[in-house]
């Protein structure tokens, strides 16, 4: 090739690849827009009924990734997943994983799975027990893939440990997982939505992206982790026949990418690959991406078509389909905001890239004006996140308060720090003159008389003195001064014009 066509190839290949980064890019401040939107008053992120958890947690997950973990929404978020109820496993999972993420305290709820697993599977007419952990949807139910799957990621991700764990980790995987992947095509690599069971329907026997994805992604992230012990088990040798299960699922999911590039599950009846989807799609690139990460350059092109049809996919409001997790769970598979897509003029935790589109002064610091004020707050469970700003070597005084309960109120810190300088007394009073500036995060937790107690999560900022001209600091002009200046220019105006 000449250097002429070279150069043309070269150029070609720029401007072909700048549009994708720029489109992706684009559909993440636009999604995060439609996000912060969305927001309930309590802090919480709603779509079918049901999923709040699941879809505050998905939110959390994008709300980080795109650069906003300094914004009040994402306090909020945090504040009413820390306290909220979930009930099925898949709920507390995504919980307990994002409230990690988070790098908050996620152990109580990972430690209620860890309390709700299956020490026995039942599989094809017969009970086996023995160093097994596995869930099912709900606690007591029958176990299966995705669910077993993510409970295990809730463990890792929050740090809880028992005794036997890793062991019951890797009999679980060599005498249950790995014997269930399904070697006949169309479905050779991937995993069925529960353990196979005598008198199963058709379409509950075959194999699922979406138990597919998750069991991949977590036997990925255990494996970095280096949690399967090395030993045999039901005639399988880890972590060598970990390995090689793995490459297997690899290779069918990313033979589940229609020619848009979308992913889509297969009809359970036919085997055919159905219309691409955006959560298959998201679902796919979170496994995916960990190997593409590595190198795999056929991960690498799957995860890059993904994100761009799922860029395509944007509705013109922002969202995708409308709805909070699905939407939250696309912007999590994107590639984490960095450079200008964080960038902060006004540091209100709002990007300017999220600021352009929803309208908002980038130099103004306004994030609390995009808040929702419908609170939805329920005494004793859910509690609105606070930030306050302070100044530099200035006294500092905020009061705390409850959002429900019965009076009076105790208040203590329970993680995270507050600016050096400044101390929280138990009747919830925040004194003291800060000593250093920047962001500060901490978690407090709120008890009434009763004993009930909630966990509410805050944030101060503490900024350098803002000097004049002169150097002086400015002094704020008080509002009735500022009616008398009007009055008097006013009244200034009407003489010039009566000469």
């Amino acid at each position: 090739m000449d250097r002429h066509h070279f150069l043309s190839a070269l150029l070609l290949t720029i401007v072909v690849a700048l549009p994708a980064q720029g489109a992706v890019d684009d559909a993440r401040a636009k999604g995060l827009k439609w996000l912060v939107q969305t927001q309930k008053g309590d802090g919480s992120f709603s779509g079918l009924q049901g999923l709040e958890v699941q879809a505050t947690a998905a939110t959390v997950d994008a709300l980080l990734a795109g650069g906003m973990s300094k914004s009040p929404q994402y306090g909020r978020a945090l504040s009413w997943l820390a306290n909220a109820p979930g009930s099925s496993v898949d709920a507390r999972a995504w919980q307990a994983a994002a409230l990690a993420a988070a790098g908050r305290d996620a152990t109580a709820v990972a430690g209620t799975l860890r309390d709700e697993r299956n020490t026995s599977a039942a599989k094809a007419g017969s009970i086996s027990t023995g160093n097994t952990a596995l869930w099912g949807p709900f606690p007591g139910y029958a176990a299966s893939f995705p669910d077993t799957a993510l409970a295990f990621g809730a463990l890792r991700s929050a740090g809880v440990s028992y005794t036997n764990d890793t062991t019951e980790l890797t009999v679980t995987v060599l005498c249950h997982t790995l014997p269930d992947q399904l070697t006949a095509s169309p479905w050779n690599g991937s995993w069925p939505y529960a353990l196979p069971q005598n008198g199963q329907p058709t379409h509950a026997v075959n194999g699922s992206l979406a138990a597919t994805a998750l069991t991949l992604f977590e036997l990925k992230k255990q494996r970095q982790a280096g949690r399967f012990l090395s030993g045999s088990a039901c005639s399988k040798t880890s972590p060598s026949a970990i390995d090689t299960a793995m490459a297997s699922a690899k290779t069918w999911l990313i033979a589940q990418a229609n020619a848009d590039g979308g992913f889509a599950e297969r009809n359970p009846q036919s085997g055919t690959l159905e219309v691409s989807s955006p959560t298959a799609s998201a679902l796919a690139v979170r496994a995916l991406a960990l190997f593409a990460a590595e190198g795999d350059s056929a991960a690498t092109t799957a995860v890059t078509n993904a994100r761009n049809w799922l860029a395509d996919q944007q509705n013109p409001d922002g969202s995708w389909r409308g709805d909070p997790f699905v939407t939250a769970r696309v912007l999590a598979a994107f590639p984490a905001a960095a450079g200008a897509q964080i960038a902060d003029a006004d540091n209100d935790g709002l990007p300017d890239v999220v600021e352009q589109q929803l309208g908002t002064q980038t130099a103004v610091a306004d994030a609390q004006g995009s808040l929702a004020t419908n609170g939805n707050a329920q005494a004793g469970l859910t509690a609105t996140s606070f930030s306050a700003a302070g100044t530099l070597g200035q006294p500092f005084a905020y009061a705390l308060s409850a959002s429900g309960g019965t009076g009076p109120f105790t208040y203590a810190r329970t993680g995270g720090a507050l600016p050096p300088g400044l101390t929280l007394a138990a009747n919830g009073q925040i004194t003291g003159t800060p000593t250093s500036t920047g962001s500060y995060a901490f978690d407090y937790e709120v008890t009434d008389a009763t004993g009930a107690t909630t966990l509410v999560i805050g944030r101060i900022d503490v900024a350098e003195v803002v000097a004049s001209s002169g150097g002086d600091a400015d002094v704020p002009i008080p509002a009735w001064a500022l009616l008398a200046l009007g009055g008097a220019l006013l009244t200034a105006i009407r003489r010039k014009a009566a000469c």
